[in-house]
């Protein structure tokens, strides 16, 4: 069974959003390196026509999840396209980045998925993995993205800005901090919007370099 730290689940719970980081969720210390350095590439990362900001890249997966007796099994799944979301009202496809073979991958998803308070606990489930490399604008406006929950892990940046804010249902700021590369947040998406603070140049380069996820509601992807 894939155990959770209680303390970022128990705030998760109570709060409806955790920051953290990955030692905090167990994770090996080469883990988000080797990620980086397998996946952050022009094999992977790409640019698709439409994209909001233009000048962002990505490289997108969807994994299936199954909680089974006390334990987390994790594979690929055969859709990867995204319906109406964002400024998209029709369907987008994207190349796929095989991840389900990767296992400290898996391990890390597995982790998230643990802090996951019970309560909103599926007993299968698709979880959505976009790997974004953004130069200037990371998001355009404060929005939800309309699945359970969001995740959003910096794996390397070279830039300063890109402050994360969360806002509740009136407007009011809730969170407002800087994920440095190894940090991420948590949060549920139906309880805040979420926005991020456009990136600034250090020494002459931008980038940021994130995992942004998502752990989908039932009815996203069919589940046969």
């Amino acid at each position: 069974m894939t155990q959770p730290n209680t303390a970022v689940r128990d705030k998760l719970s109570a709060e409806g959003f955790v920051v953290t980081n990955d030692r905090e969720l167990g994770m090996v210390e080469v883990f988000r390196t080797k990620f980086h350095q397998t996946y952050f590439t022009s094999e992977h990362l790409r640019s698709y026509p439409g994209d909001v900001p233009a000048d962002r890249l990505r490289a997108r997966d969807v994994l299936r999840y199954d909680r089974v007796d006390g334990r987390i099994d994790v594979q690929g799944h055969h859709d990867i396209g995204i319906e109406g979301r964002g400024e998209h009202a029709g369907r987008r496809e994207f190349e796929r980045t095989e991840l389900a073979g990767d296992e400290h991958f898996v391990e890390w998803v597995k982790a998230i998925l643990a802090a996951v308070p019970e309560r909103d606990h599926q007993a299968r489930g698709t979880f959505g993995v976009n790997l974004f490399r953004t130069r200037s604008k990371v998001v355009t406006r404060p929005h939800r993205d309309g699945e359970q929950y969001i995740i959003v892990y910096v794996v390397d940046k070279n830039c300063s800005g890109g402050e994360t804010m969360l806002h509740d249902s009136s407007g009011a700021v809730v969170y407002q901090g800087t994920l440095e590369p190894g940090d991420l947040i948590v949060f549920k998406d139906a309880d805040f919007l979420h926005s991020v603070t456009e990136l600034e140049a250090v020494d002459g380069e931008c980038r940021r370099d994130a995992l942004v996820c998502t752990v989908n509601y039932a009815d996203t992807y069919p589940l046969a």
